[in-house]
């Protein structure tokens, strides 16, 4: 693995990190991605009786506040999971995503949601703040996804050269020759053979999505797109994070050692 400086490294062609932050930028687009935020999942932990401080909304605009300090941007795209409760739009969740949506249109020109699995009930939202609902999201050469579902046959083969997924919540967990663990949310880049595509897996930006784990098991994986396209064993993560930075990984199968 090799230090990455900030911003320098580019996951694909034109779609670089954003310092040691779990969103990406497209340069030519001048759009800020970023996936799985789960507002409202402090809401649902109370309504079964837990308790966690409601730290999301808070996380996820620092995270925001410091791209926009970086990086020229004039559209931001959630590529899915905005929200966390699936079967309401839970008070506390409408008054977070309000202010969180309300914060990001002060900075940009537009807003655009990829619909997650999570985001049910999200175009209520727009009686109290404009922005985009969508299935996909096109900027060629990129397609975005949120990835909880299959490619339809006919998005297979449209005009693009990478997908960016959510979804998937990455994480790789190392161990070193003493057997000690580390976990690390991570982007993903992988390639899609039989489509002769490129896929960008993102990290999710919810402080209490930990991740699932990076394995070069493909049954483990959470999105069909995944499973069904990617070819796991030349997976390279990129580890983010303001207390490591920015760390480049070679391929699971190189990793196949220390992958815990």
């Amino acid at each position: 693995m090799k230090p990455v400086g900030v911003r320098e490294l580019e996951l694909v062609p034109g779609l670089e990190i954003v310092g040691e932050l779990p969103v990406a930028y497209s340069t030519k687009y001048k759009t800020l991605i970023l996936a799985d935020v789960h507002i409202g999942f402090e809401e649902e932990v109370l309504s079964r009786g837990g308790f966690i401080p409601r730290f999301q909304l808070k996380n996820t605009i620092r995270i925001l506040e410091d791209a926009f300090s970086r990086v020229n941007v004039e559209r931001v795209v959630f590529a899915g999971d905005l929200k966390h409760l699936f079967d309401t739009l839970g008070r506390l969740e409408r008054v977070e995503l309000v202010e969180l949506l309300t914060y990001v249109k002060k900075h940009v020109d537009s807003v655009v949601v990829v619909r997650g699995n999570h985001d049910n009930f999200l175009p209520a939202m727009r009686k109290w703040v404009e922005f985009d609902i969508v299935d996909s999201y096109s900027m060629s050469p990129y397609l975005i996804v949120h990835g909880h579902k299959p490619l339809k046959e006919e998005t297979l083969y449209h005009q693009w050269d990478y997908l960016i997924i959510g979804h998937e919540h990455p994480s790789i967990a190392l161990r070193d020759p003493l057997g000690i663990v580390g976990k690390f949310s991570c982007f993903l880049i992988g390639a899609m053979p039989t489509i002769k595509k490129k896929i960008v897996i993102l990290p999710a930006v919810g402080a209490y999505q930990t991740g699932s784990r990076v394995t070069l098991m493909r049954e483990t994986y959470l999105s069909p797109v995944i499973r069904e396209h990617v070819d796991i064993e030349t997976i390279k993560p990129v580890v983010v994070g303001t207390d490591i930075g920015v760390l480049e990984f070679p391929t699971l199968k190189e990793l196949y050692d220390i992958i815990t």
